[in-house]
């Protein structure tokens, strides 16, 4: 039987209680040989819990926060004893239970996907700031870049991010804060999955999340694409304000009921389909699709992206970009914006990269593209499991996991999005660099 450290009757020496880290959610993962082997050594760890008590659950968790590499895999994350014993089947409240898997020879490469628009949203990631160190670094380098403000603003208090838009905050600064606050979540979130150990083989980015994968496949130079982002914000401020609206229907289905001067801005899967407009267009066509019994809702954005409302302000963004080196990519990118993964000629060429605003999402072509190329473990490094779960729709889609949660939480929620995702990543039989994810905190 093959037993975690610290998993059997011998472990490391015991470390001093982290009594600063009250409630913080902690990975802590096993492995075994065969099924069997594999509960033996959950009972080790309930009885390492059920020994130390809540007052040792910190040393517990250091304990068991590696693991050797075997074929019987588990994980869970617990933020305090009695949350662990329950997951391990421990009587109590929780409907959870601690996951177990048995993984193959060879586990499926991993693409990271990359969010676009309409994902941010207030204080997004906040808690895994000042958290994880790769995460801090990263960040603080696309903000740095984006000057004076932007990392404020991302980090503000929602009362005090009220009063400020209520003495009138520009509406150029506005925009630009959203792309880049958006760009900064999606890059360091994947530098911090990089970070604990997990080697992508492909990337997926969609709108924004595109330029983001552009960076990470060596594409683009970081100042690049945060300089790009500057400009777009300055040239859609230009524009008459605009939206967008995530209708639930195929595109076949929405056409006839489109307003003029309304446009189809992405084609999610067979039964999504993203609108956008400038002006009130958008409004009129929401009440009549709503009117016919169709589900739709707007998406946080001042600007109608990804349609040809942007067409100009794209180009405009082309003359003033400096010149830009584009490389071959490091990594296969796979674009909604082409609907196929993109060819080395188009990722070198600065066109397609400035004219991403304008240019319609066909997210469904792109993820059709990337699971003929085989079986993957899909990780969303973004705001939210949106994307995700557009990518979980998909007939192909198996392995499908968020570094976020849904909706807004504490800092701990953030924190336990992430090690979750490490811990589904783990059971899928990767390896993970357990000392880089027990350096959070």
């Amino acid at each position: 039987m093959q037993i975690v450290r610290g998993g059997g009757l011998s472990g490391p020496a015991p470390v001093a209680a982290d009594r600063g880290a009250a409630r913080r959610p902690r990975l802590m993962v096993w492995s075994a040989a065969d099924p069997q082997g594999e509960q033996d050594v959950r009972r080790s760890l309930r009885r390492w819990l059920r020994a130390r008590g809540e007052s040792g659950f910190a040393q517990v968790a250091q304990a068991w926060g590696q693991a050797e590499p075997g074929p019987v895999r588990g994980a869970m994350v617990a933020a305090d004893c009695a949350e662990a014993l329950a997951l391990l089947g421990e009587p109590g409240p929780s409907a959870r239970a601690a996951q177990v898997r048995q993984v193959g020879t060879a586990p499926p490469p991993v693409v990271l996907l990359l969010p676009g628009q309409g994902a941010q949203r207030p204080r997004m990631a906040r808690g895994l700031y000042a958290w994880d160190p790769v995460f801090t670094r990263a960040a603080d380098e696309v903000l740095g870049l984006a000057g004076r403000g932007a990392r404020e603003d991302w980090l503000a208090e929602p009362a005090a991010r009220t009063r400020r838009d209520a003495f009138g905050a520009e509406r150029a600064a506005r925009i630009h804060h959203s792309l880049v606050q958006l760009f900064a979540v999606d890059y360091a979130l994947a530098r911090l999955l990089v970070g604990w150990g997990v080697r992508p083989a492909a990337l997926l980015g969609q709108g924004i999340g595109e330029l983001v994968a552009a960076v990470l496949a060596d594409v683009m130079a970081l100042e690049d694409a945060v300089r790009l982002l500057a400009l777009l914000a300055e040239e859609a401020a230009a524009l008459a304000p605009g939206g967008m609206l995530v209708v639930a229907a195929g595109v076949e289905e929405v056409r006839g009921q489109l307003t003029d001067g309304v446009a189809v801005s992405a084609l999610n899967g067979p039964a999504q389909t993203v609108l956008a407009s400038p002006g009130h267009a958008l409004a009129d066509t929401a009440d009549r699709l709503t009117g016919a019994g169709y589900e739709c809702l707007p998406v946080r954005t001042e600007a109608a992206y990804h349609t040809p409302h942007l067409a100009d302000a794209c180009a405009r963004v082309a003359e003033r970009l400096p010149v830009t080196v584009l490389r071959p990519p490091r990594l296969p990118l796979y674009s909604p914006s082409v609907g196929a993964r993109l060819p080395v000629d188009a990722a070198q060429d600065r066109l397609h990269w400035t004219g991403l605003a304008a240019t319609p999402v066909r997210l469904r072509d792109a993820l059709d593209a990337l699971f003929a190329d085989g079986d993957w473990a899909c990780v969303e490094t973004g705001p939210g499991p949106g994307l995700g779960a557009l990518v979980r729709r998909h007939p192909a889609a198996a392995r499908t996991f968020s570094a976020l949660r849904a909706r807004p939480g504490s800092g701990a929620d953030d924190q336990r999005a992430a090690l979750s995702a490490a811990a589904g990543l783990w059971l899928s039989g990767h390896r993970l660099d357990f000392e880089a994810i027990r350096s959070t905190g």
